[in-house]
């Protein structure tokens, strides 16, 4: 038997040592080398008791130098503290620098493999989910990489597909692709990192509209848009029900699956459509007859399709909103999206006044305002910043009236 073997036998069997060397073990590691001292405070009266027997007198401290200097004067002189611990715990003695190091090399190797295979790989590596399903379970990450690989071959599709029936397909799993899930989570990413545009991955929206630009439809039911007074085509003639909705003044809630298959939309009379945040502004305004679009207090995919072929034909978008945070940055997009077919409609200061604000804005929302960089929204902008109270629609309903009659 070695003399490192021996020495780590011998402190085996002594029962104060195993503490000890397990802090002085935990001390290299931090360190990457002998030095620093461990403090016997909280050890035990036996286990203090080995030790000072050890070094020949009383310790409150035990420094790993002093530990390994008087370990040579010993029968196991020669032996070096390093030696020692690691014949004491079966295994070479590793640096937490080391480790890390060795960990770091180990991850590149597992992604520049995978990204041989996946170019888009390397554009969601530094995706904290994607850091977190790593350390998880590497293998589980590597199964959802290829999984995603085999779907992005698919695109774009030849016609547009339910979300789960296209996983259905890809994985046998109607469910795989779910945006809940981490294969739902990197093919969204591998899509951002593929597909050109600026996508918002924080907008459902936006995630939507992703998706769809690959021919996928994540909800094409319960993604409607709300309209009265519209007149649209498909690729056979006229749609009968956009038709049959104007000869009645009926409102309609056209699902996303069925204004996908329009090919040009138009106001019915006029070249104008007014569009508006609430439902019950929407109602109260369906009596004057006029083109108009609801948003439903949202940008869902459906509504920025309609708009999308309405613009495209030419109509001007008239746009109002509430007075608040939420109804600004709706105009902003609406701007951004359509430049100079959209004209804010009854949405200045003297009509934010007029609606009598009083609700407060909490302090959250009022920071929401940062991010509204539109030069003509800046006035309503200040003007709410210094009121920090939000106004309605509702409350200007005869302006709006007014305005479509006028």
């Amino acid at each position: 038997m070695s003399t490192a073997k021996e020495a780590a036998a011998f402190f085996r069997s002594e029962p104060g040592f195993k503490r000890l060397f397990a802090e002085m073990k935990r001390k290299y590691e931090s360190l990457g080398r002998v030095g620093g001292a461990v403090s016997l405070q909280s050890f035990s009266k036996e286990e203090r008791e080995s030790i000072a027997a050890f070094f020949g007198k009383d310790v409150s401290r035990v420094s790993l130098i002093a530990f390994e200097k008087q370990l040579g004067q010993t029968r196991f002189a020669g032996v070096g503290l390093v030696e020692l611990l690691e014949q004491y715990f079966g295994a070479p003695l590793v640096s937490n620098k080391e480790r890390r190091q060795a960990e770091e090399e180990e991850r590149d190797r597992f992604f520049a493999r995978l990204t041989e295979e996946h170019h888009w790989v390397e554009s969601v590596r530094p995706q904290r989910f994607v850091q977190t399903a790593y350390e998880a379970d590497r293998r589980s990450l590597e199964e959802a990489i290829r999984l995603v690989g085999a779907a992005l071959g698919y695109f774009p599709l030849p016609s547009y597909m339910r979300l789960p029936l296209f996983a259905q397909q890809v994985a046998g799993d109607p469910h795989a692709f779910d945006l809940s899930t981490l294969p739902g989570r990197l093919l969204l990413s591998a899509l951002q990192a593929t597909v050109p545009g600026d996508w918002d991955m924080a907008s459902v929206e936006s995630v939507n509209e992703l998706l769809q630009s690959v021919g996928l439809l994540r909800e094409d039911i319960l993604n409607f848009v709300t309209c009265a007074n519209i007149l649209a085509e498909t690729k056979d003639g006229p749609h009968p029900v956009f038709s049959a909705a104007w000869e009645t003044n009926t409102a309609l809630n056209m699902p996303l699956r069925d204004v996908l298959s329009l090919v040009s939309v138009r106001p019915a009379h006029g070249g104008t459509v007014y569009i508006v945040e609430n439902a019950g502004v929407f109602s109260t305004l369906l009596d004057t007859r006029a083109p108009l679009v609801s948003t439903n207090g949202q940008m869902n995919l459906a509504t920025m399709k309609l708009l999308d072929l309405l613009a495209a034909s030419g109509a001007k978008l008239y746009y109002s909103g509430d007075f608040d945070p939420e109804g600004l940055a709706m105009a902003e997009r609406l701007q951004e999206r359509y430049g100079q077919a959209v004209t804010l409609w009854r949405f200045s200061v003297e009509d934010y006044r007029a609606a009598n604000p009083v609700v407060d804005l909490t302090p959250e929302r009022l920071a929401k305002l940062a991010s509204i960089t539109s030069e003509p929204l800046q006035p309503l902008k200040e003007a709410m910043a210094e009121t920090k109270k939000a106004g309605y629609q509702e409350a200007i309903i005869g302006r709006l009236t007014e305005g479509i009659n006028g």
